[in-house]
């Protein structure tokens, strides 16, 4: 079973306008975690061309960020959801949302 099944079958239970928006929230959740992974294997900092001893964060590391707050967001969006019906099932999710992030 892949990733968007099994955080599907979290929202099998809940009223359908409900699991329909879980679903929206949970494709897009995988989006970023797809992406997070791609820029992660970028450079994250840049010597800067002109004053060798400055640092800068590349775009890539902004993304990196952006999105991060983004997955927050998503995750929090699916805990509100299930905890509202079933408490005990968002401790579950939780701990696969952990899984999945590592």
């Amino acid at each position: 079973m892949d990733r968007k099944e099994q955080l599907r079958g979290y929202f099998a239970n809940v009223e359908e306008d409900k699991r329909s928006f879980a679903y929206d929230t949970i494709d897009e959740y995988l989006f970023f975690l797809d992406r997070i992974a791609e820029l992660k294997e970028l450079p994250y900092i840049r010597v800067h061309p002109k004053y060798p001893a400055r640092q800068e964060l590349t775009p890539a590391a902004k993304l990196i960020r952006e999105y991060s707050q983004a997955v927050d967001g998503k995750r929090k969006t699916l805990l509100m959801i299930l905890y509202r019906v079933e408490s005990s099932a968002a401790d579950d999710l939780l701990q696969r949302l952990a899984e999945f992030e590592q």
